[in-house]
């Protein structure tokens, strides 16, 4: 069907503003997020900072952020989390730290005044003797061993906290370990005019990472996170007087 021309030149308009009100609104979603972090840096309130980012913006040092904006919004970048494999890996540590401490403690138990005599020459700076000698070396590499099985505990906990610090925060409610995970990652330019401390200012502009996790269960049931901003540094050639 033939549509007429005045038609026409009325949506043709409408669709102009349509697009650039698209285009200008780039990251439109996250505006609010990202002024509740301003205000409660601005505002000392570090309750609310918790629910919402791994770091502030100081007004004794950094300023007070005011007529903030996001004016631009990266894209997001995906990365599976292997929450299962690391703590796997972490009960694997564990349960081998502890076959080691049984078998240590069987040892000790079958050796107690002979280790109680080595362990008195060495605070006295003594070379055990005879069969003393011969349970210093053993002890000192059950000691050894101690460590080591120790440090691999440690390290596996490490990286399954490291890898597990976003989800901790974008979904604190849930185990993120008992799920498939993927993690999300942004970058926002944000546009505020800054009150420094000595009452001068300038427009700035910052980059804030922000972050989340999404987890899925074992029938694929999506738990999306809230996003958290982690990350906060001056844009590069971001300052303008």
């Amino acid at each position: 069907m033939h549509r007429p021309r005045y038609l026409w030149c009325l949506l043709i308009p409408a669709l102009f503003v349509l697009v650039v009100t698209t285009i200008g609104c780039g990251g439109a979603a996250e505006e609010p997020l990202v002024r509740k972090f301003f205000q409660a840096s601005r505002l000392g309130d570090n309750m609310t900072l918790a629910n919402i980012a791994t770091v502030q913006f100081d007004p004794a040092k950094d300023g007070r952020a005011e007529g903030v904006s996001v004016v631009e919004a990266g894209p997001e970048q995906a990365r599976v989390l292997d929450f299962k494999g690391l703590e796997q890996a972490r009960k694997d540590a564990v349960a081998a730290e502890d076959e080691f401490t049984k078998k240590k403690k069987e040892y000790q138990d079958k050796n107690l005044d002979a280790i109680e005599r080595v362990l008195k020459a060495e605070a006295a700076n003594k070379k055990p003797a005879g069969k003393d000698a011969e349970v210093q070396v053993a002890w000192t590499k059950w000691r050894d061993e101690t460590k080591d099985f120790a440090k691999k505990v440690s390290e596996a906990r490490a990286k399954l906290n490291s890898e597990r610090s976003v989800a901790d925060l974008s979904v604190p409610d849930k185990d993120a370990t008992a799920f498939d995970a993927t993690e999300y990652t942004k970058i926002l330019k944000v546009s505020a005019k800054i009150v420094a401390p000595n009452g001068q200012s300038a427009t700035k502009t910052y980059e804030l990472k922000l972050q989340r996790v999404v987890l899925k269960d074992a029938s694929g049931k999506a738990i999306d996170g809230r996003w958290m901003i982690t990350g906060l540094k001056p844009a590069e050639g971001g300052a303008t007087s």
